[in-house]
């Protein structure tokens, strides 16, 4: 029986798939591959991709989805995590378990309240998959959807870069650099450091930490589904697909607000290009655009986004200015004294040279942050220079423009640098321009053509090495330790109540081995992600981010574990409707236990559980 090559391929990547799989994760249970494995083979059938297009989504896929895979598992020092998923992760548990519950949901992290000013799509979508698949939650959140996710933005890359241009090189292109691009970080490391990192010392993350931000994740395989199906249907004129591409383009606000803003702002500006500038009277735009809005509003209100402050505050150039400020980044004090000099001073005769050290200031945020890519605006301005603009060029310019206007203009309030995430589109459209400039320039074989194509890929992956090299280690930097598992599994089984937990204090890690226990290394949700409990106070950093007056709350907390008053402590427990009481290690209640209503459900020596008397 003769093999076909596309069989041959898809074998050969799968095998190189899995031996990685069992190199790095050794003795685990592996039933939850079979879901995006499935995935990959129905795919394969639909797409028809070419044999080194298939290989580049199986293994780059995996190698794109390590950054999630092995945290969440069981090892000799507890349930491991990598990378942000110590905090992100932890958050997105919590949630998950709450949304299980009900939707809206409730606060995990703040009792009393319904969650508002937060995209809870993706956890909708995680949650929903943990009730009908026989999976745990920990391996849906960090096996099965990223692994389900590269393997949907692969193909789809893969797609539409094809259909847009015709031709199989540029969706190549936009495939691998959707999963490997990076930035410029690494020469600034390495120059000061003598060692390749700095992912994000130009602020913004990359391409291959797309995974540990799962509704990012998910917005993009939206974001693409939706830019096929609006290249596709909008020759068509009709009515009803103009509401689809709307109901497709508005689901992003449900998953990532940022990307629901974007996709609405594009389709408005094409809409008003086509009917002010082309003289275009369009049905279709105008109504997806409306549909998008319609959606948006109405999922903002929901949400609660209108409930309280504005998110977004006007502060111009703030990332730029940080870049060279903060320690963190890339820092030149040198720049960044003289532009502070400048923007203090009273001469106009100073003015010029206060708008060109900006100029060049924005000029570095953005080179550096895109990397080779940058090189993609040439292929850009080289269209326009041709008149050989498509309508989808129009509709992700507006994507560009706005998505590096956001950032440079605004910060979120709570958590400032939030509002790099509007940048994170910037550089995936990005990609595909620079595609197109590597489709077109190394169609052509010959040496020069193959050492130039080298010379790019090794400027272009030297942050994207470094920082999955950093999820390869054995030890991460925090764990949830054996005893803690054991005390979150037994408050699980207890009736629904409030959780008092002990106030977060930073310092206390200090000359602590990594891994940190998580009660340590952050303030994180994880006595609500493993227990399934809401918690009075947890989570500071996120509450910060969505909104939530936490300082008045933790002040009472401090008051109660400092010991000032027995009333007043037996008083706050009732008052606040707390249910139990969950401490570790050096932890200790500030008063006798009898005499604060009290008694010890859980005791391992380790962690104590109280249940309050009401």
């Amino acid at each position: 029986m003769k093999i076909s090559k596309k069989t041959f391929s898809f074998n050969l990547g799968l095998v190189l798939f899995l031996a990685l799989f069992l190199l790095v994760f050794p003795g685990n249970n592996y039933w939850w591959i079979l879901v995006p494995v499935l995935l990959a083979i129905i795919l394969t059938f639909v797409f028809k991709p070419p044999l080194y297009v298939l290989f580049l989504i199986i293994l780059g896929g995996g190698l794109f989805s390590m950054t999630m895979l092995r945290s969440g598992w069981l090892y000799d020092f507890g349930m491991g995590f990598w990378g942000p998923n110590g905090h992100d992760g932890i958050w997105h548990l919590a949630l998950i378990n709450q949304i299980k519950e009900k939707i809206p949901p409730n606060n995990p992290i703040f009792s009393g309240t319904v969650l508002k000013n937060y995209h809870w799509g993706f956890d909708f979508l995680a949650g929903l998959l943990a009730k009908t698949l026989p999976f745990s939650l920990y391996d849906i959140y960090f096996r099965i959807l990223p692994l389900v996710f590269a393997i949907l933005i692969g193909f789809l890359s893969y797609q539409l870069g094809k259909k847009l241009t015709n031709s199989s090189r540029v969706g190549f292109w936009f495939l691998f650099l959707n999963f490997f691009a990076g930035s410029f970080g690494w020469v600034i490391t390495l120059l000061r450091e003598g060692k390749v990192g700095g992912e994000s010392l130009f602020w913004s993350m990359q391409s291959i930490s797309t995974l540990i931000n799962p509704p990012y994740a998910l917005s993009l395989v939206i974001l693409l589904f939706g830019l096929l199906v609006w290249n596709d249907k909008r020759k068509t004129g009709e009515w009803v697909w103009a509401i689809v591409v709307g109901i497709i383009f508005g689901s992003l606000t449900v998953v990532k607000v940022y990307a629901g803003v974007l996709g609405g702002l594009a389709l408005f500006s094409f809409w008003f290009f086509k009917r002010f500038f082309k003289k275009e009277k369009q049905f279709f735009d105008l109504l997806a655009f409306l549909s998008v809005g319609f959606l948006s509003l109405t999922v903002l209100f929901l949400m609660g986004v209108f409930s309280g402050k504005p998110a977004l505050v006007f502060k111009p150039l703030w990332f730029v200015h940080s870049l060279v400020e903060s320690l963190d980044k890339l820092y030149l004090p040198g720049v960044a004294v003289l532009r502070i000099n400048l923007a203090n001073s009273r001469l106009l005769w100073k003015l010029p040279f206060l708008i060109l050290v900006e100029l060049f200031l924005v000029l570095i945020f953005i080179v550096g942050n895109l990397g080779t890519r940058v090189i993609g605006f040439w292929e850009a301005a080289r269209k326009i220079i041709k008149k050989k603009i498509t309508e989808m060029d129009v509709l992700l310019f507006a994507f560009l423009f706005f998505s590096l206007l956001f950032p440079l203009l605004f910060v979120q309030r709570g958590t400032t640098w939030n509002t790099i995430q509007f940048f994170y589109y910037f550089l995936f459209v990005s990609n595909y321009y620079f595609a197109q400039y590597l489709a077109r320039v190394f169609k052509k074989k010959s040496l020069k053509i193959f050492l130039g194509l080298g010379f790019l890929l090794l400027m272009t992956i030297p942050t994207t090495i470094s920082t999955i090299r950093g999820y390869f280690g054995y030890i991460p930097p925090t764990a949830l330790p054996h005893y803690e598992i054991e005390s979150l599994r037994f408050l699980k089984q207890q009736p629904k109540g409030i959780v008092l937990t002990f106030p977060y204090d930073g310092y206390k890690k200090s000359g602590v081995d990594v891994p940190f226990p998580l009660y340590l290394y952050e303030t994180t949700a994880y006595v609500s992600a493993f227990s399934g409990k809401i918690v009075f106070l947890e989570d500071e950093m996120n509450l910060e981010i969505t909104g939530y007056p936490w300082q008045e709350r933790r002040a009472k907390v401090e008051g109660f574990f400092s010991g000032r008053n027995e009333i007043q402590a037996r008083g706050f427990l009732l008052n606040n409707n707390i249910d139990y009481v969950y401490l570790v290690n050096d932890q200790v209640l500030p008063f006798q236990q009898e005499n604060l209503g009290l008694k010890v459900i859980f005791n391992n020596g380790q962690v104590k559980i109280y249940q309050v008397s009401k």
